[in-house]
């Protein structure tokens, strides 16, 4: 018997038709249990209708509160919510989580919101990024007041999709375009406000991931190896923060859970099936989960797979995962999409109501 520490829940929205289900992953282990003891549990939640769809909306869970943030409104021809067809988003909704019967909010913001965002458990902060990048404070009660983070560079003059965000800094990379162009590593430090480019030409289709060992190791999931572009070798890779370079070889003891992407998956839409690039949260002291979705015609399924990571002890030794479980959930299929998934944060810094 041993005493556990709860992960933190993972929530994730899955397109349904012209609505969404909503699924929460919390951790189900006791106070005291055998330590294998480690099984995955997908418990549906009901929130309300936001009486149309939202697409390609930022997902954030920040001290007990779901914001959707951005993204593109479709009407759903509805009387009661005369929304255009395509209309850009210049607000974000959140719910209460603590709420006996939730109900969703609106926040006006004076901006498309065409970002994607991450939080900040250091600060509740909420940053975007994006062509115009920026800070959303979620705990200001009357109206949002935003600023702008600086652009990077002007020799890049790129806009950073988001990788990771640790207690001090913000990873994100460039995309120079599929298949021939390559991507640019940034960093931004959240104390001295300023963009630093790590790294020069990598490649692949990349997932938001997680930060290691303080600010020592960048982890995500890629399509291909980072480096050798020839090498179609999907993973989830390292990137040595302190020396500045990929290792060149994924995460081991991961081969079984993680998708195998076919070759024609980005050439050829019309073959039926559509992968989702697992994206890696961090649940607890050393622990974390890929989430990530297949689907055909006939069949829909949400994967999860929970494992303990941490750094090796010399430079010389590989990252090497310990599985803890897997799950896989199945749905109708047809019409499903995951729209969104993030991990549940908790700071100081609360939204009053």
């Amino acid at each position: 018997m041993i005493t556990t520490t709860r992960d933190s829940p993972l929530y994730i929205r899955v397109r349904e038709g012209k609505s969404s289900i909503w699924f929460v992953i919390e951790d189900k282990r006791q106070q005291q249990q055998q330590e294998d003891d480690d099984e995955i549990v997908f418990r549906q939640l009901d929130f309300p209708e936001l009486g149309y769809q939202r697409f390609l909306a930022s997902l954030v869970v920040l001290n007990s509160k779901l914001y959707l943030i951005g993204g593109t409104k479709i009407n759903l021809n509805k009387p009661t919510c005369p929304v255009p067809v395509g209309e850009p988003v210049r607000e974000y909704e959140y719910l209460n989580l603590q709420e006996r019967r939730p109900r969703w909010r609106r926040q006006p913001f004076r901006r498309f919101l065409c970002n994607q965002h991450l939080a900040s458990s250091k600060d509740g902060l909420i940053y975007g990024l994006g062509p115009q990048s920026h800070v959303i404070d979620p705990a200001l009660r009357f109206g949002v007041i935003h600023t702008d983070l600086p652009k990077i560079i002007d020799e890049y003059n790129h806009s950073p999709q988001p990788l990771a965000i640790s207690k001090n800094k913000i990873y994100a990379y460039s995309r120079g375009g599929y298949p021939n162009f390559q991507h640019y590593l940034f960093s931004y430090d959240m104390e001295d406000k300023k963009w630093d480019c790590i790294f020069k030409n990598f490649w692949g289709d990349w997932a938001t991931g997680v930060v290691l060992s303080g600010d020592s190791y960048l982890i995500a999931y890629g399509s291909r190896h980072p480096i050798e572009w020839k090498r179609d070798k999907p993973g989830v890779w390292i990137f040595d923060i302190c020396r500045r370079q990929w290792l060149d070889e994924p995460v081991k003891g991961l081969d079984e859970a993680l998708p195998v992407i076919p070759d024609w998956a980005y050439g050829d839409w019309e073959r039926g099936y559509i992968y989702y690039l697992p994206r890696m949260f961090e649940i607890g002291t050393q622990r974390f989960a890929l989430l990530w979705e297949e689907s055909d015609d006939e069949s829909y399924k949400l994967h999860c797979h929970k494992f303990i990571l941490q750094a090796p002890t010399s430079a010389d030794e590989p990252f090497v995962a310990q599985p803890l479980s897997n799950k896989v959930i199945t749905l109708n299929g047809g019409n499903n999409k995951i729209l969104g998934c993030t991990v549940g944060l908790e700071t100081g810094h609360g939204r009053d109501e």
